[in-house]
């Protein structure tokens, strides 16, 4: 007779199977637009439903016509990058104006609402840990107020003046206004070398207090140049600008703006070309129970990196052949 241990016994295998199996690529032009009470148009790019053996994320972009409002609600954390337009948001009664470019972070359970104030329709992308919060029973979305056009109401609200939601913790960084460099926090050799180069949005050292999701980063890389290569659990990154090749677990894939790769929480080596005549620009998420795991197990989960033939790491440069 089959029990419960025979089964947890192969559970092992089975989720490595399903690893080996899933899509890497959500791609953006084969993605169908909806529409909800919250947007007027949204599509999901990435979870579980769509495949995607994820860690509990979830990957949405939204498009909000030109004289319109989302809808105004409130959920667990979200982390959101203005792609195009400006406007502002509203989170908790207070005024956050933004831009191409800006990244916002929702604090759990706060009450939100997006207003396009341009000439164009504004597109953002929000990452969330909604299913994960399902699975732990504790997703609670509550909708106060439907998608729609503006109301002199809405558009009277006065600017908070300051991108902290309180004096400790800030909700809104701009992209032109990201330090770079080396963030202090990345001492970890498979991190280190890994980039041409990087931004920091949503981590801590800017005053932020994300724990479950965070649009952490942005990555570029010129033509002609590839990043380190390394292995750790889930990967999520966002193609802003440019074109570029992965190679992830032995598999190459090609991706263009708006596409959402994926690298399952299954320590696979991964590498990032870029064989176009231009730059990319890629943003990284990242979900909070990669870090709480690594945490559990570092000497298995903490990033690694990769070493060639020769015994050499292999880190961020040109591209040899």
């Amino acid at each position: 007779m089959t029990t419960f241990y025979d089964e947890w016994l192969a559970v092992g295998d089975r989720i490595q199977e399903e690893f080996k199996c899933s899509p890497v690529i959500a791609r953006d032009r084969d993605i169908p637009w909806v529409e909800t009470v919250q947007d007027a148009k949204v599509k999901l790019m990435l979870s579980n439903e769509l495949g995607f053996p994820t860690m509990g994320g979830a990957v949405l972009k939204a498009e909000i016509p030109v004289g319109w409002h989302t809808g105004r609600h409130s959920h667990g954390e979200e982390s959101i990058f203005i792609l195009k337009g400006k406007g502002f948001t509203i989170i908790d009664n207070k005024r956050f104006d933004w831009r191409e470019g800006t990244a916002l972070q929702i604090p759990y359970r706060a009450v939100h609402q997006h207003v396009n104030l341009g000439d164009e329709p504004a597109q953002y992308l929000s990452v969330m840990c909604f299913p994960l919060e399902a699975f732990v029973r504790l997703a609670r979305l509550e909708q106060f107020e439907k998608c729609g056009p503006n109301t002199p109401s809405l558009l009277n609200i006065p600017s908070h003046g300051s991108q902290y939601l309180e004096k400790d913790r800030r909700v809104s960084i701009h992209m032109d206004e990201a330090p770079s460099g080396l963030d202090p926090a990345e001492t970890i050799p498979g991190n280190t070398n890994q980039h041409y180069f990087r931004r920091y949005l949503i981590i801590p050292s800017n005053g932020f207090k994300a724990k479950s999701v965070a649009i952490a980063r942005m990555f570029e890389e010129p033509a002609g140049y590839h990043t380190g290569r390394h292995k750790h659990l889930e990967a999520v990154l966002y193609a802003l600008e440019g074109t570029g090749v992965s190679e992830v677990h032995g598999h190459e894939v090609t991706w263009e703006p708006g596409d959402v790769l994926h690298v399952p929480p299954a320590m696979f080596e991964h590498e990032h070309f870029n064989n176009s005549n231009n730059s990319y620009k890629l943003l990284q998420i990242k979900f909070g129970m990669r870090a709480w795991f690594t945490d559990i197990w570092p000497e298995g989960y903490t990033s690694q990196r990769i070493y060639d033939k020769a015994g050499n790491p292999i880190i961020s440069g040109r591209i040899s052949n």
